[in-house]
């Protein structure tokens, strides 16, 4: 209640000046309008431009603006107005109902669009509360999700150092490094979402990138990094991510034996679609399983969730694509 009453006296303490600007814009433009009229079709009724132009100040300036727009309608018409028109009834008394009539139909219409303007900000003050509120709600939502899967990754990867047999410990430790990279996007997820509501995917990848060569490579292995700066939903930042790790981590495993070598990782900003690399140099040993294999059948699938498309190829070396469209899921 506290934001919806800071809105409402935002509104109702606007300063003077501004409520005379907005008033006496509103009549200028009813006067120009008059003279654009008279100049067409003379004998247009006195107050038939009155009302649009106090009803347009007291939307923009709220009542006082609209009081004074109608005060400067009044006394124009008074001048200018009255003693060039002829009245099927004229007179001195019928001009005076007239203008004392129409004063205080002004009156009820600035009371009506006043209230209206007020319902209005608060009304919308308590969608802003409510926005801010469920903002605070998601971004708690996302720090526990990404709690949650580091204590899983965190689970998994105790448990395959006390694992006997060497493949299931690898399946374990590289199930808990698919869990690091999801818990990665919720990292500064919250704060991104406040800014076009999508992801920087170059920002993204880095610490998936970083993560791998600080906790996988080893020092005679080197991970090269480069990236356009790509806005994108949360969906397509954890599938890349998930096949950017899953791939690097093949080549560690696989491509270079005890050797040095090197893994270039590179984000590519298209006309019409993304496209992200992951080339290394370590000859036919890091095959990864020429798509038949379960963590190449895995990619494909993770690519088609957003309509993206995985190739593989091998020249001097393992290079895996990963195409997606531009602006799936945005």
């Amino acid at each position: 209640m506290a934001s919806i009453s800071v809105q409402t006296l935002r509104i109702d303490r606007q300063g003077l000046a501004f409520d005379i600007l907005v008033a006496v814009a509103a009549t200028m433009g009813a006067v120009a309008a008059r003279l654009a009229i008279e100049h067409v079709v003379g004998g247009v009724a006195p107050f038939v431009l009155t009302f649009p132009a106090v009803m347009i100040a007291t939307l923009v300036g709220g009542g006082r603006a609209g009081m004074i727009a109608a005060v400067s309608c009044q006394l124009l018409t008074i001048r200018y107005v009255f003693p060039n028109w002829v009245s099927p009834h004229g007179g001195i008394s019928t001009d005076l109902a007239n203008m004392v009539l129409s004063t205080l139909a002004l009156a009820g219409t600035i009371w009506a669009t006043a209230s209206h303007r007020r319902a209005a900000a608060v009304m919308r003050g308590r969608c802003e509360q409510q926005v801010h509120t469920l903002s605070l709600l998601n971004a708690e939502m996302d720090h526990r999700t990404k709690n949650n899967y580091q204590i899983a990754a965190g689970l998994l990867a105790h448990q395959s150092l006390s694992s006997l047999d060497p493949a299931v410990a690898r399946e374990l430790d590289m199930a808990a490094a698919r869990l690091e990279t999801i818990a990665s996007v919720y990292q500064n997820l919250p704060a991104q979402l406040d800014h076009g509501k999508s992801i920087d995917l170059a920002d993204h990848l880095e610490r998936v990138v970083s993560l791998l060569r600080t906790g996988a490579a080893p020092d005679y292995i080197t991970i090269r990094y480069r990236a356009d700066h790509i806005q994108a939903s949360s969906d397509v930042a954890v599938v890349a991510g998930l096949i950017v790790n899953e791939w690097v981590t093949n080549a560690l495993q696989h491509a270079f034996g005890d050797g040095p070598g090197r893994i270039s990782v590179d984000v590519a900003d298209k006309a019409d679609h993304i496209r992200v690399t992951v080339v290394d140099d370590g000859g036919a040993g890091g095959r990864i399983d020429d798509g038949q294999g379960q963590g190449s059948t895995l990619m494909t699938s993770l690519a088609k969730t957003v309509r993206g498309k995985v190739t593989i190829g091998y020249h001097g070396g393992t290079r895996c694509t990963l195409v997606i469209p531009a602006g799936v899921g945005s």
